[in-house]
């Protein structure tokens, strides 16, 4: 598969805020060990180590994500769930100026807003994005919106999509595998 061929692990980053995030958050299987209720190397694992790394105190979730997802992400922060980037933007507004991870069902979500509201996100926000390679239009919208110019740096895990507004940082993307 050509993802394999062209991802890469901790060693092929060269960006200290993405080495970071792969050995101490993708790879780290010890900070999961409170939770042995979810399975090893499971899609849930990865959001919990994902909300433990960045101890976010909110969490938006589109409505249409399997209900287990709004499980492990519950059990960092408050989670809000939306059906429109409308109803997203509004939830964002009660909480100002504050980080935090937005899940987005890419099937259902319309792209074109989604891409005005990254104007409005903190600098240390998170949107996650599942099932990025399900389909040739999943890839499209992925690839619409990691080429944002809000997005600094965008991370392609196969699985998961993930993009990042930080300011300080020169625009780069990522392929890692998991």
């Amino acid at each position: 598969m050509i993802f394999w061929w062209y991802s890469k692990n901790e060693h092929g980053v060269h960006s200290p805020f993405v080495f970071d995030l792969v050995t101490k958050c993708f790879y780290d299987n010890n900070t999961t060990n409170n939770y042995p209720i979810f399975k090893k190397k499971s899609k849930i694992q990865f959001l919990l180590q994902l909300g433990l790394y960045f101890k976010y105190k909110h969490c938006f979730i589109d409505a249409s994500i399997k209900t287990n997802f709004e499980v492990a992400l519950s059990r960092q922060g408050v989670v809000e769930k939306f059906n429109t980037v409308e109803d997203l933007i509004y939830l964002s507004k009660l909480i100002p100026q504050s980080p935090c991870l937005i899940c987005v069902n890419i099937n259902t979500i319309n792209t074109k807003a989604l891409l005005n509201f990254f104007k409005e996100c903190h600098r240390d926000s998170i949107v996650l994005i599942p099932s990025i390679r399900k389909n040739k239009i999943n890839f499209k919208s992925w690839n619409q919106l990691n080429s944002s110019s809000e997005v600094s740096v965008s991370i392609d895990t196969y699985y998961w999509g993930l993009l990042f507004f930080r300011t300080e940082q020169p625009k780069e993307h990522f392929t890692i595998r998991l």
